[in-house]
């Protein structure tokens, strides 16, 4: 959609330009601008704006919704330095309020920023700041994001070495972005990823969310921003130092020594025979002892990224293996092979969940080496936003699903429904059947939820849960 200069000069009319009440700054790099409802009500709401290119306004309204500019589009632009018409994005979704850490409204409006629901923390903001950064082609997706300005130039410079150095097989492990934030949860888990002004600093996010909040799908959004092939340990009794290390084995010897190769040159050349051929049988025949590396030790040397899914099921010789690799040092010792120094590019994600069986406390020393992220439950509209457009449902559908996956997540907090039954990927099913005319709404979904349940009582409680939201 286009900003004209008309919606611009229909923001600064008496009129409307009384609504605006104040533009801020917030901390994830947005500009936010608050602003009256209307004249008839003490009601406000606010709209932001990225800074970087494209730009996209997140707003809401009728005149939007009709494809429409209004003039909330033609006040958000006064705080922008592109000559108008602009194109901008628009994303119609609930504004999450950012930390505003400086006022622009005394710059835009000549006042003092009169704000309600957004928090003014003054900070010093460098200069570069409040530059509006290009993003290349490849990158444009990065922008949906709301990265401050610092973190995202961290990132492109971490993405044009990764763009540089990786093979092509390496590339082909970079997951797909599908990770849909609800707030500034992916701001704080990338943050601590480049720590510093290389990111040689950096430190490991550990995502802690419950089952079905996306935790797994949160780190390979993690890697497709940093350009990362993923490495994944799954955390349990059966992972020991062993597995994640290597171990001896037996390889072939690439070399003789000086002196058999000379004796059997010498022996050849009396034979009449070919030595190179000689010498190559010889050496594939001859083994030395070696060391054929496991996952952790591959990952450190090739620079990946490692994400480690239940890391509170790990064995404690496995957690104090971790340690010099989250700490300053970045090193990983491994006493039958070398100490490996980990390259600029490795990095590792953490992710675990409260209460599962076979969890226990991580311990102090260990945890505190980890940036704790809390990954929440999609949002209802953004949950009924992606069913329906992955499985092509129905828009009410959708929305009905959302409802739902609601209730068992509050059923499941509380304690009446197991955790087995909070499942996007069940939502995605019950959507696809129903859309290929397998039954009913309800009994599709009382079909998918509660059929993989060994516990009589567990099912029939799932089942009243669908029949009260679906029935």
């Amino acid at each position: 959609m286009k900003i004209y200069p008309k919606n611009r000069k229909t923001a600064l009319d008496h009129d409307h330009e009384s609504l605006i009440k104040g533009f801020g700054l917030g901390r994830d790099g947005k500009i936010y601008m608050e602003y009256q409802f209307s004249s008839n009500t003490d009601k406000r709401t606010i709209i932001a704006v990225t800074k970087t290119r494209p730009q996209t306004v997140f707003h809401t309204c009728p005149a939007v919704q009709n494809e429409k500019p209004c003039w909330h589009l033609g006040a958000i632009s006064l705080a922008l330095t592109n000559s108008l018409p602009i194109e901008v994005e628009i994303q119609e979704q609930e504004v999450t309020p950012s930390v505003i850490i400086k006022d622009m409204t005394q710059d835009i409006l000549d006042k003092q920023g009169d704000f309600e629901i957004l928090e003014v923390i003054e900070e010093d903001v460098p200069e570069e700041d409040a530059e509006i950064i290009d993003l290349p082609e490849n990158a444009t997706w990065l922008e949906q994001y709301g990265f401050p300005s610092a973190v995202l130039k961290k990132i492109l410079a971490f993405r044009d070495k990764q763009e540089n150095s990786l093979t092509d097989e390496q590339k082909a492990r970079i997951p797909n972005p599908e990770y849909i934030q609800s707030g500034t949860e992916l701001i704080n888990a990338v943050s601590p990823m480049l720590y510093g002004k290389q990111g040689e600093a950096w430190e490991a996010p550990l995502l802690i969310g419950p089952k079905g909040s996306g935790k797994s799908t949160m780190a390979e959004t993690l890697a497709a921003i940093l350009m990362l092939p993923v490495n994944k340990i799954m955390g349990g009794i059966d992972i020991n130092k062993d597995s994640l290390l290597g171990s001896k084995t037996l390889v072939p010897a690439e070399e003789l020594d000086i002196i058999t190769e000379a004796k059997l040159r010498e022996g050849c050349k009396r034979a009449g025979i070919e030595p190179d051929v000689m010498i190559q049988r010889l050496r594939s025949s001859q083994m030395r002892v070696g060391f054929d590396p496991g996952i952790l030790v591959q990952a450190v040397e090739k620079g990946e990224l490692l994400v480690i899914d239940e890391v509170n099921m790990l064995i404690p010789e496995v957690t104090s293996l971790l340690h010099g690799l989250l700490d300053w040092q970045k090193t990983l010792p491994v006493s039958e092979y070398k100490t490996i120094e980990a390259p600029a590019s490795f990095r590792l994600v953490g992710c675990m969940n409260f209460g599962y069986s076979g969890t226990k406390a991580l311990n102090e020393a260990f945890k505190d080496r980890f940036r704790p992220v809390k990954v929440p439950h999609l949002k209802e509209t953004l949950l009924a936003e992606l069913i329906s457009e992955k499985t092509k449902c129905n828009e009410s559908v959708a929305e009905k699903l959302a409802i739902l996956f609601k209730a068992l997540a509050e059923g499941v907090e509380n304690g009446d429904l197991p955790e087995a039954v909070l499942s996007v990927r069940s939502l995605f099913r019950i959507a696809r059947e129903e859309v290929d005319g397998c039954g009913t709404l309800k009994s599709i979904a009382t079909s998918v939820l509660t059929e993989g349940l060994e516990d009589d009582f567990e099912a029939k409680q799932t089942s009243d849960v669908i029949e009260a939201h679906l029935g």
